[in-house]
């Protein structure tokens, strides 16, 4: 028998151990091998509790292959386990079944399993030990917020685990935040070598609730330092959890794609998946328009804004030239109070003070956007009676629970009076019903739409396992948050076209569904992944500085709306003049260019680009084409102080607009930025 199965296109070559059936081997086309595999390889890792000890695992290294074939053309492999082993030495009745494909320089796996004799909790697949390129280092990179992460993996590894719980450093995500290190939130994951790398991902995209995570083995050689030995190997797993008490089922099939170049590159076979953005026939958001978020109230119940001072706010943003407002707090109980039911605030003037506030935005054309919050009930709180039959529940029957908003007071602060928030379950559908009535009602008053916060997530409630709502137990908690907004629609009816439904930091299929989202972004190490991977949604960050110029900056490069915040939304327009003046004045560049710097999308540069020639520069740049291919460069410099960059790839005399200043032309090859400024090169 030979000593490995291999299936092979002219990118990439995998091989099985013809004993175990274990990947021993992963091999790219002009980069070379990408495993130093332990005896055996490695494919899956079953988790099947055994009387009492619920560490037990089938794993492949364990197992011996009964059938395997290759078809003709060398691309396909069918591998068979009949009988399996425990990692304690146990036999079990049952089968698995993988499938193993190479097709366009990607590796595709499927899984079916039949596993009689024992319960299967969890199944980590693909599960793939060895990981180390040839040639230098290994990152993580993935999506959080809109945002790229990046995590050190080889030669010095980023541990985010509790070492007492795990045998190696490890990075994944924590039953505080599991959401984070996991589909769908976080629909792949690129482990980045210098100049090439493997994007993992479902084959296909689902809402199902997948868990990534990558661990050193044989860990730290210097754990000060993090520091790792030469020979050290990374296991990458996508964990999945089957229906409860599972005996038999389909996994989703799990794509395994190499690629060449920069990391970015690694997110191509997972863009070629994407469904459509949501473009919204809301006429305000085709152009760019500055927002200002203020808090009328929050938990704490202090009255800082009522409807009379809102009306007031309402015309100042108008005077300074914001177009839009997001309303917060301005429910009974405050921000993030009493939820998840929203009914004006008597303190703050009741319903008639609120609509008269809105009437008067419309009469200035300023955009209103109430926030609410659905994915939570509080408790203690008036709702739990109506709501608890709806929580998201364990596989115990208790529902998920974290604590509730922090505002203001010391005993919120440390959590000594804090409210439970308790997930709800979508999959309810009177819950959706509810809230799609509550929000057709809000649009009744005169409200342009709603900013839904915290929609991105169901806190800990990754799977709902109640047996009385209406789907399977163990169902993903996202599966319903795209039906969610659609509900929200169907109730408001004639209008719902031109009414605005926001999320906070969607994730990437909540843009097939929302029309905006809005996230913050303020760090100077901020990646716009959700940007790249859909150039053309609306997204919205927060300015909270006083003289913000480089976040104003940041949302030039990456086509980000304004949202005025100061003192952390607090306040009104006046209280940070200089924010709002350089960013309505970008506002206004944007509106000048808007063919490509808003109605364009962000691009990869093809060779368009900048760099320092004379002073000490902190560049940032993005290529941004309009509808006919043309291009424009974006080009920031975060430092303190000035410089003077050369551009690459236009012509050798370009035309330079700047948010502050009149278009003028100039060499492309000395333009000069002043300290914390921006322009645009055509």
């Amino acid at each position: 028998m030979p000593r490995s199965i291999t299936i092979a296109d002219d990118r990439i070559s995998v091989a099985f151990d013809a004993d175990t059936g274990g990947i021993v081997a992963v091999s790219q086309e002009g980069v070379g091998p990408w495993l130093r595999s332990p005896a055996g390889g490695s494919l899956f890792v079953f988790e099947v509790p055994r009387h009492g000890d619920r560490t037990v695992v089938v794993e492949t290294a364990g197992q011996t292959l009964s059938a395997s074939t290759v078809s003709p053309d060398g691309r396909t492999a069918q591998l068979t386990w009949d009988g399996l082993t425990t990692s304690t030495g146990e036999r079990l009745g049952g089968r698995i079944e993988v499938r193993a494909a190479v097709e366009n320089g990607a590796l595709e796996l499927t899984l079916r399993f039949a596993i009689l004799d024992a319960d299967v909790e969890a199944v980590r697949f693909p599960a793939i030990r060895g990981i180390s390129p040839a040639h230098g280092a290994l990152e993580y990179r993935g999506v959080d917020y809109s945002t790229g992460t990046r995590v050190r993996l080889l030669p010095v590894f980023d541990n985010n685990s509790p070492y007492w719980g795990t045998t190696f450093p490890d990075h994944a995500s924590g039953n505080l935040r599991p959401e984070v290190i996991a589909n769908p939130t976080s629909p792949f994951v690129v482990l980045a070598g210098d100049e090439a790398g493997l994007t993992v991902l479902p084959a296909a995209p689902t809402l199902e609730f997948i868990g990534w995570r990558t661990s050193l083995e044989p860990g730290y050689l210097d754990s000060l330092s993090r520091t790792t030995a030469p020979d050290a190997t990374v296991t990458f797993e996508a964990i999945h959890f089957p229906t409860p008490a599972a005996q038999e089922g389909e996994l989703p099939a799990m794509r395994v794609a190499p690629y060449r170049g920069e990391w970015t590159a690694g997110t191509d076979v997972y863009r070629a998946t994407q469904g459509p953005t949501r473009r919204s026939r809301a006429a305000w958001l085709a152009e760019p328009r500055s927002w200002l978020q203020v808090q009328l109230m929050s938990t704490e119940g202090e009255p800082r804004y009522d409807f009379d001072a809102l009306v007031d706010i309402i015309e100042e943003c108008a005077a300074t030239g914001i177009g839009a407002i997001q309303i917060t707090g301005w429910n009974e109980g405050g921000q993030d109070g009493l939820v998840p039911v929203h009914r004006p605030s008597e303190k703050l003037g009741g319903l008639a003070g609120l609509r008269r506030a809105l009437e008067r935005a419309r009469e200035l054309d300023v955009k209103t956007v109430l926030y609410v919050k659905y994915v939570w009930v509080e408790k203690p709180g008036p709702y739990w009676a109506e709501f608890e039959a709806s929580v998201a529940r364990d596989p115990n029957g208790q529902p998920y629970a974290q604590p509730g908003p922090v505002y203001h007071s010391s005993r919120k602060r440390y959590g000594i009076s804090t409210p439970w928030y308790v997930p709800l379950c979508f999959g309810v559908e009177a819950v959706r019903d509810r809230f799609a009535r509550e929000v057709a009602e809000l649009q009744s008053w005169g409200a342009d739409g709603v900013l839904a916060d915290e929609s991105l997530y169901h806190g800990r409630s990754l799977m709902c396992f109640a047996e009385d709502h209406g789907h399977e137990p163990g169902a993903s908690s996202f599966l319903w948050d795209g039906q969610f907004v659609e509900d929200l629609r169907r109730a408001i009816g004639e209008g719902a076209d031109e009414f605005v439904i926001a999320a906070e930091g969607a994730y990437d299929e909540q843009f097939e569904h929302y029309d905006v989202s809005y996230f913050r972004s303020f760090s100077a190490t901020h990646v716009p992944l959700g940007r790249m991977l859909r150039p053309d949604a609306r997204i919205v960050t927060a300015l909270i500085g006083s003289d913000d110029r480089n976040m104003v900056n940041q949302s030039l490069l990456y086509g980000y709306a304004l949202s005025f915040e100061p003192f952390n939304f607090k306040g009104r327009p006046g209280d940070m003049p200089a924010t709002v003046a350089y960013g309505t004045a970008t506002d206004a560049l944007r509106t000048e260019l808007a063919q490509w710097l808003w109605s364009g999308s962000l691009t990869a540069g093809d060779g368009i680009d900048a760099r320092v020639v004379d002073g000490d520069g902190d560049l940032r740049t993005a290529v941004w084409r309009d509808a006919a291919g043309t291009p424009c460069l974006v080009v920031a410099n975060y430092a303190e102080e000035a410089c003077t960059v050369a551009v690459t790839g236009l012509t050798e005399a370009v035309d330079v607009h700047r948010p502050d200043g009149a278009a003028a032309s100039a060499p492309a090859s000395r333009i000069t930025l002043p300290a914390r400024s921006a322009a645009v090169v055509k």
